[in-house]
């Protein structure tokens, strides 16, 4: 059966009230009424990180939960492990959590995704750090790697520039115009693509969201120096599309008619594209080397994701899981979380390609393309079990051209397997 979780207006709604709120306002949870202890909570399974990742967190916990044997999933509710340089800092240091708020996840008869608070005790640390980047991306933390600290990535997010729907003039950047705005600003004196010349319109998140990072290390920049007064830096990427959007009945304010200014430019996760196609415009990107630019998808209206998954589209990165090992074994919280959430771990219940695709991204079995770093080279990539036909056909709501629909091995040519649906 369907779930739901909050809707985007209704985040919108909120976001007019505050929408330039300081991070650790946005991010400690309300006191709990009853003061349930984490500790207590069915194997509690600790993930800091970002809130970025909390709607790809809030499908799989539900679905764990409901397994047997059940496990939580809980994320510190602090601003200190709020970030993926940080979270992974805590899981580095064993950072003690003990007396600070979290949060967990329950399903609701209505099937609604509901959070719930709890305060960590004892010796409670977090088991897993949930982040955009590689580990060795960030200076916060000892270099190398040490050896008893694994990084495991998982699904794809990519990363897209976004205008106002009255913006249909600029319908693509090179990676050069990128390059100008972000890292050199614009300015009256210095226009870029022929619109941009108003930094205070030129919108971007802070040089320790994954987001910027992940854009960043695609055009060869520091995310540090994509920062005032070359931008306008907002916490997440909801507060970063307020701005872009028309608003009017839209919200619950009343006479807010806010209309943006046709040359404002930002970027999100490909994710929050979906939400708001009608709302505003995706950018098609050109990279080095390219003679053509390209979305995410294999059109502005498609939702297929096929530019990134075969190497068209570079602007993306991987959602990666960091935890320490013993003896080369990951926790059983780590290893369960991280099973999940890699499709490693098998249920008739639990469909990592659909809770991924559903939260915006992409499972790694869908992709042709691999890199080891931030912003890196692409190689080939061949899954051990590829779902290219059944990611597109969730997240795409057709059958993809050359995509043979099954029910069972049977029904596959030799060579191929029956997996979500599809002969791949």
């Amino acid at each position: 059966m369907d779930y739901k979780v909050a809707s985007h207006m209704l985040r919108f709604s909120r976001l007019a009230i505050g929408a330039f709120a300081t991070a650790t306002c946005l991010l400690v949870a309300r006191p709990a009424r009853a003061q349930v202890s984490c500790d207590t909570l069915p194997n509690p399974i600790i993930v800091a990180g970002p809130t970025d990742f909390e709607p790809l967190l809030q499908r799989f916990a539900v679905k764990i939960a409901a397994e047997s044997p059940t496990a939580t999933i809980i994320t510190p509710s602090i601003s200190a492990l709020a970030t993926s340089c940080a979270a992974i800092e805590g899981v580095v240091a064993g950072t003690k959590l003990d007396g600070l708020p979290g949060r967990y996840y329950t399903l609701s008869e209505t099937m609604t995704i509901t959070t719930k608070t709890c305060v960590f005790s004892g010796e409670q640390t977090p088991h897993v750090a949930i982040s955009s980047v590689f580990y060795e991306t960030c200076s916060n933390v000892p270099q190398p790697r040490p050896a008893d600290l694994a990084d495991v990535a998982g699904p794809v997010q990519a990363t897209v520039f976004v205008v106002p729907k009255v913006n249909t003039t600029v319908q693509y950047l090179t990676y050069d115009e990128a390059r100008a705005i972000y890292g050199c600003g614009v300015s009256s004196a210095l226009t870029v693509a022929g619109r941009y010349a108003d930094p205070t319109i030129v919108s971007c998140r802070n040089p320790a969201a994954g987001s910027q990072v992940t854009l960043a290390r695609n055009l060869g920049l520091s995310e540090s120096v994509m920062i005032a007064p070359r931008c306008t830096s907002f916490i997440n990427d909801a507060s970063l599309l307020f701005p872009l959007i028309s608003r009017g009945e839209e919200t619950s304010i009343p006479d807010d008619d806010f209309a943006p200014k046709p040359a404002a430019i930002g970027f999100v996760a490909a994710g929050e594209i979906d939400a708001y196609r009608a709302k505003i415009n995706p950018l098609a990107f050109q990279a080095p080397g390219q003679t053509l630019a390209y979305y995410p998808d294999s059109s502005p209206t498609a939702v297929d994701r096929r530019n990134v998954r075969d190497g068209h589209y570079p602007i993306w990165g991987y959602v990666h899981m960091i935890a320490k090992t013993a003896g080369g074994n990951l926790s059983p919280q780590a290893a369960e979380l991280i099973g999940w959430i890699n499709g490693t771990k098998a249920s008739p219940n639990i469909d990592a390609v659909v809770l991924e695709a559903t939260a915006g991204y992409i499972p790694q079995c869908a992709m042709k393309v691999k890199r080891s770093s931030d912003g890196g080279l692409l190689r080939p990539s061949s899954p051990a079990q590829p779902c290219h036909c059944g990611f597109e056909a969730f997240i795409s709501r057709t059958t993809p051209a050359g995509c043979t629909p099954c029910a069972s091995n049977g029904a596959c040519p030799c060579g191929s397997t029956c997996r979500h649906g599809f002969c791949e």
